[in-house]
């Protein structure tokens, strides 16, 4: 374990003895890929005094680009940190901040403007609300734009671009008067993965989070402070797994970036080209002012190489680190800034900062590596931390100091703890949306409506409602906007989606039970029949969306003669040798025999254009009903009547819509469907949607019933 700082000389003191934790004591803990850093320092009158630190490296690569891969390995570092700064300062420790490399990392800049009329002075209260609200929108861009992949974003980090009072900048909203106020900010995010698993380090440890940062941020606050952020400067903290990136210009921080080429990638170089094991590599890469360097390899071989002939072999390493920093820089400030700060373990690789400089063409006495020298507010006159690795650790606490660090709350949802950003406005639905329930399991969705035609009319079939989501928050019914606080408790029962609009052709045709009977030997269907979309299907068809349905009725030989598709003209039907009436009603497995009888010249066939125009086009198939004849004298059983020939049609004279007409003599009996010429309809283009009127003597008629003098007949389209 390395150590700077104060020896400890009561190693073994109770933990009674120890005092507790102050606003004042400041323990910032810097997790680095090689190395945990702990620092434990106080305020005073503004400056930020070190009390001591320690320093342990991970025993094995339990971090990978800043990245907690092994939380149990890394919470077995950070106890050992705590517990040598708790002996040696005989207090316990129980609150912490910590910071976060840039890996994944996300910026947005956003300006959230407020309405101030009514506020008088504006309080720094009021100030923080301005900026939280900025976060807060900024965190719902990059959590939304994440739809589809399962990523949440927490915010590390944010810094003021400007500030406008009345639409005028400003340098301070503070103590001024106005009537709207905004602030731009630039806001860094990792995804939740990142920031929890910091989270289970520390609790692991018993300790809870004070303040999280961002590892440029912390190092920014304390080697570039405010004040000196007119000046457009790049600070670098390069640590062993990311090279973390912030800018600053007109006074404030205006980029983040971040690269994974850090250390290790030398290092690694140096295990490669010399067969030795890391930290064995590690101490060559920091060998300096020495003119040889001696080292061991793996295979126990002592060997020995010159410093100069050592730098020349790693140099293209070093030169691609110094390529990607200098790319990453100009990325995020546009072209060369003015200065460069290099900060962290790995800004202490030799020559790296005259790489960099002559990479971005600038002096290199414009590129400094940081150190305690550069610090500012910042007192370590009493312990020994010069290096530039001891920058970022510092600047963790710094930051607490300044309140520019974030604190995150704990809810419980259905029993299970969840982490959500204090300074966003947080409502129940947030919480759900953190614990990546989508929004129709929160809100659900109705059961899809069915539409379809039915015998050309549209008709809509609803699904049922969904039912709401069961929420209640510490046992009390609340919505989804409800505001939720640090240790609350909330239940959510999932919403029910609603059943989806279902229905078979049975359901709106009732039992579609068909038969069938022969006509001169073929095989027709009468019965209910359904058609969709000019397909023939039976009750059990479940109907989809836009489905185009028909259905008829085919009962009586009147139905099934409209339905043949051949010339019915002049026809007689028969069964058993018996000729059968319009009205007879079809009995499953009829035979039927058709026999031609010839009809006055000038009558043509209704009943074969109707059929063609069935034909023709299934979806505008009328649904055919039953025929009922006129009444006779004598009513036929079942529509039967006897085969013998009747005596040849007298002349006669009937009415028809309103005017006389006089029929000839002829050797058969005068039927309806004589008429159907003379009633001058236009049987090839019939009105839509009309059906037409046929009434004998006031009542529905067949084709074939029989006319006789003074009968007064109808046929025409209905109104």
């Amino acid at each position: 374990m390395n150590v700077a700082g104060k020896r400890s000389d009561s190693s073994n003191t109770a933990d009674k003895d120890f005092r507790k934790q102050t606003d004042n004591d400041i323990f910032a803990l810097d997790i680095g890929t090689r190395t945990v850093i702990g620092v434990l320092g106080h305020t005073d009158d503004d400056v930020f005094f070190v009390d001591d630190t320690v320093t342990v490296p991970h025993k094995s690569r339990a971090m990978t680009d800043g990245q907690i891969e092994d939380i149990a390995e890394v919470a077995r570092v950070v106890g050992r940190v705590r517990s040598e700064l708790e002996e040696r300062n005989k207090i316990k420790l129980e609150n912490v901040s910590v910071a976060a490399a840039g890996r994944a990392l996300r910026t947005a800049r956003v300006q959230h403007e407020a309405d101030i009329e009514d506020k008088g002075h504006i309080s720094s209260d009021v100030v923080r609300s301005i900026e939280m609200e900025a976060v807060a929108e900024a965190q719902s861009s990059l959590n939304d734009g994440a739809e589809g992949s399962e990523l949440t974003f927490y915010c590390v980090g944010h810094t003021v671009v400007k500030y406008l009072l009345d639409d005028y900048p400003i340098k301070s909203l503070t103590g001024h008067k106005g009537k709207k106020a905004s602030a731009e900010i630039i806001a860094a995010f990792l995804p939740s993965a990142v920031v929890e698993s910091l989270y289970s380090v520390t609790d692991m440890n018993g300790l809870s989070v004070r303040s999280l940062t961002l590892e440029p941020i912390a190092a920014m606050n304390v080697i570039i402070p405010p004040d000196v952020r007119l000046i457009n400067i790049a600070l670098v903290d390069i640590g062993a797994g990311t090279s973390d990136i912030a800018v600053s210009r007109d006074g404030s921080i205006v980029a983040y970036a971040m690269a994974t080429v850090a250390g290790d990638e030398i290092t690694e170089d140096i295990i490669r080209k010399y067969l030795v094991d890391f930290s064995t590599a590690e101490e060559m890469k920091l060998t300096r002012n020495s003119d040889t360097i001696k080292f061991t390899n793996i295979l126990g071989i002592e060997q020995e190489i010159s410093e100069t002939e050592f730098y020349e072999s790693i140099f293209p390493a070093v030169d691609m680190l110094a390529d990607t920093i200098s790319e990453a820089i100009l990325n995020a400030n546009g072209d060369a800034p003015a200065a460069v700060f290099l900060v962290g373990g790995g800004s202490k690789l030799p020559d790296l900062s005259k790489y960099v400089a002559k990479k971005l063409g600038m002096p290199e006495n414009r590129v400094a590596v940081g150190s305690n020298k550069f610090m500012r507010n910042v007192n370590t006159d009493n312990i020994s931390v010069g290096g530039p690795e001891y920058v970022t650790p510092i600047g963790i606490g710094v930051t607490t100091t300044l309140s520019e660090g974030y604190d995150f709350s704990m809810v419980t949802l259905n029993g299970e703890k969840i982490r959500v950003f204090d300074t966003n406005k947080i409502t129940v639905i947030d919480i759900l949306r953190i614990a990546g329930y989508r929004p129709n399991r929160i809100l659900g969705h109705s059961g899809r409506s069915l539409t379809y035609m039915l015998n050309g009319e549209r008709k809509i079939m609803s699904g049922t409602l969904a039912e709401p989501a069961e929420i209640t928050l510490n046992g009390v019914a609340v919505a989804l906007d409800a505001p939720v606080r640090q240790g609350d408790k909330l239940t959510f029962k999932e919403a029910v989606d609603g059943i989806n609009a279902e229905c078979r052709i049975s359901d709106i045709a009732g039992d579609v039970s068909e038969h069938k009977v022969t006509v001169d030997g073929t095989e027709f269907r009468f019965g209910t029949i359904a058609y969709v979309n000019g397909k023939h299907v039976t009750g059990d068809y479940k109907i989809q969306n836009y489905d185009d349905i028909s259905v008829s009725t085919i009962d009586t030989l009147t139905d099934l003669i409209m339905s043949l598709p051949f010339d019915t003209t002049g026809m007689i039907f028969m069964k058993d040798g018996k000729r059968l009436r319009p009205d007879y009603y079809l009995v499953n497995g009829d035979e039927i025999i058709s026999a031609d009888r010839p009809l006055p010249e000038n009558t043509h066939n209704i009943a074969r254009q109707i059929a063609e125009k069935a034909s023709a086009s299934e979806k505008e198939q009328p649904v055919s009903e039953p025929v009922k004849t006129a009444e006779t004298a004598a009513p036929p059983v079942n529509g039967e009547t006897p085969s013998q020939e009747d005596a040849p049609g007298a002349q006669i004279t009937v009415t028809l819509n309103g005017r006389m007409i006089t029929l000839p003599e002829q050797k058969t009996p005068h039927e309806f469907l004589e008429l159907t010429a003379l009633a001058n309809l236009d049987t090839k283009n019939p009105p839509a949607g009309k059906r037409m009127i046929l009434t004998l003597n006031g009542k529905e008629a067949g084709f074939m019933d029989r006319l006789n003098a003074g009968d007064e007949i109808i046929i025409k389209w209905e109104d």
